[in-house]
């Protein structure tokens, strides 16, 4: 089951959410690092043993955009994830407004952080929906080569030596810490309402990769976060297998599994994954213990998972990225699912200590860095590290000491 929550481009609502699980592997973020770092070739992000550790944001669009960034770097991390819209960056075919993107890098670089940038939504050009759909920019499009030129034209500006960075020659060098793929392409939220279809996912990915490697050949490709959706061959997680499979969502591994069968192998470099798995009042404890229907399990524990597909399919050397995990805190007269302040700070530390001990684990973003609103209806409006008011939760000093 999952609850719809908002993510991202102004002007597009999405969805996703109601039980997860996890975090992601530490590796410091030094107060030497905007000096030492900053010339830094983009390969560094990559062959580092230290994985970026961060926060995924909302940076378009915000009132105060600098302060906004400011809290992801003062919270001790290395990076940011936010989307690349191409719904509103190429509205007209061949016609680009990069204002928004070029706005994510610059901050991004003003204050130390590698930019993991979500390349999602399509314009109605390309995907031939419309207005009168309320989910139109998440419509996939009809023809995979389309995203995969789009893909391509953000690598070019923002790869080293870009037009991007030629056009701001006094910021910063922090490249890119890599890009992903789309978001939870395994909900229909996410696939403009429609059943979730792994092989033209896989055909816009192989569009999308090789002429990514063909401009930047280190640059990190993470397949799309994929949501929490019961169990492997188990959907809605009632203890009977099934296809893994409805009209609405896949499981995340099932649907791993679809897009191996469907040739996807040799066109990414990490599986992007969100490995939430909460209840209101659970310990930490108990929401990363094992449980089949957990995401947080299904990574590498459950018989079926994403390890052990990636293991059989000659990936076993590649790493997975959780670019979301986290869990909304709880407010006076709270309707939503939710746990305490106290309860999201000890998820943020164990999830964070677990994921530095895995070889497999690569870069750890958690979901999101400043809560959306004050609601007590909704869970999506919780889920930040700092509250509304930019006032820090115990999760933020928790994960600035894990990381650090």
């Amino acid at each position: 089951m999952l609850s719809i929550r908002r993510f991202w481009p102004a002007m597009v609502s999405i969805g996703l959410l109601v039980s997860m699980v996890f975090w992601l592997p530490g590796v410091a973020a030094s107060p030497q690092r905007a000096t030492a770092v900053a010339e830094r070739p983009v390969s560094a992000s990559v062959a580092s043993p230290a994985w970026p550790v961060g926060y995924s944001s909302h940076v378009t669009d915000q009132p105060d955009p600098s302060r906004y960034v400011a809290l992801i770097e003062s919270g001790g991390a290395t990076s940011l994830r936010t989307d690349v819209s191409w719904a509103f960056v190429e509205p007209t075919q061949g016609r680009f407004d990069w204002s928004g993107p070029d706005e994510i890098v610059a901050q991004a670089a003003e204050h130390h952080l590698n930019a993991l940038l979500i390349i999602d939504t399509t314009p109605m050009w390309a995907s031939g929906g419309s207005a009168s759909n309320p989910d139109w920019a998440w419509l996939p499009p009809r023809n995979p080569a389309t995203y995969g030129v789009f893909a391509a034209a953000v690598v070019a500006r923002y790869r080293p030596g870009g037009a991007f960075w030629r056009a701001h020659p006094d910021l910063p060098r922090y490249m890119l810490a890599g890009v992903e793929l789309w978001n939870e392409e395994n909900v229909s939220f996410f696939w403009g309402d429609q059943t979730p279809n792994p092989q033209l996912y896989t055909a816009m990915v192989v569009a999308a990769y090789s002429r990514i490697k063909r401009l930047d050949p280190v640059l990190t490709v993470v397949t799309g976060g994929l949501a929490p959706a019961g169990a492997y061959d188990d959907v809605t997680c009632t203890g009977h297998d099934s296809s893994g499979h409805d009209a609405s969502a896949w499981n995340g591994v099932s649907y791993l599994q679809a897009l191996y069968a469907d040739g996807i192998h040799g066109h990414f470099d990490a599986v992007g994954w969100h490995a939430y798995h909460y209840w209101s009042g659970a310990t930490a404890a108990q929401m990363l213990a094992y449980n089949r229907c957990s995401a947080w399990s299904q990574m590498a524990s459950t018989p079926v998972s994403v390890r052990s597909l990636m293991k059989a399919h000659g990936d076993a050397a590649k790493r997975v990225w959780i670019t979301e995990t986290g869990a909304p805190t709880c407010v006076a007269n709270a309707t939503y699912t939710c746990v305490s302040a106290a309860q999201q700070a000890s998820l943020a530390t164990d999830e964070a200590g677990l994921w530095r001990t895995l070889s497999w684990a690569g870069g750890f973003y958690w979901y999101d860095i400043r809560d959306d609103g004050t609601s007590t209806t909704s869970a999506e409006a919780h889920f930040g590290a700092v509250s509304a008011d930019d006032t820090p939760k115990p999760a933020y000093h928790a994960l600035a000491q894990a990381w650090s």
